[in-house]
């Protein structure tokens, strides 16, 4: 594999890396094969790595780089919107009360990053503050 032959003979003695499919059940989800030592470490989602490094005390041990037009892209995030026309809400805090939209929690710019905005910098809990959360995929 690629691993294997780029960063593998790096090591004394050479290393080889496996391929092993992981999904979400009970069996074959990514902690489970580490806890049972089925696999060293795993490659995932910033989002679900940061579940792992709190539920589990994971830690990052290298982060991919992202380049658009050669660039390396410095940031990530989400956006938080509605209709230009909805005079009801024009500030983050006006969302309280409201039905909000949101895409799945696994989402680091979709969810993860703008729950927290809105928990540490306005004090809002979506989840006790909002009339209803309405949980979409593939927008």
């Amino acid at each position: 594999t690629y691993l294997t032959e780029t960063v593998g003979n790096l090591y004394s003695p050479n290393i080889s890396f496996h391929l092993v499919p992981v999904d979400y059940t009970p069996t074959t989800v990514s902690e489970v094969l580490i806890d049972q030592g089925a696999v060293d470490f795993i490659y995932t989602h910033p989002s679900k790595m940061v579940c792992l490094e709190a539920s589990r005390r994971y830690a990052f041990i290298a982060t991919q780089r992202i380049f658009v037009l050669g660039q390396e892209a410095g940031g990530y995030g989400g956006t938080i919107y509605s209709l230009a026309t909805n005079d009801q809400i024009l500030n983050v805090t006006d969302i309280k009360n409201k039905r909000l939209g949101v895409t799945q929690v696994l989402a680091s710019g979709g969810f993860q990053l703008p729950y927290k905005m809105l928990m540490q910098e306005y004090g809002l809990n979506i989840f006790t503050e909002t009339k209803q959360i309405v949980f979409y995929q593939n927008d």
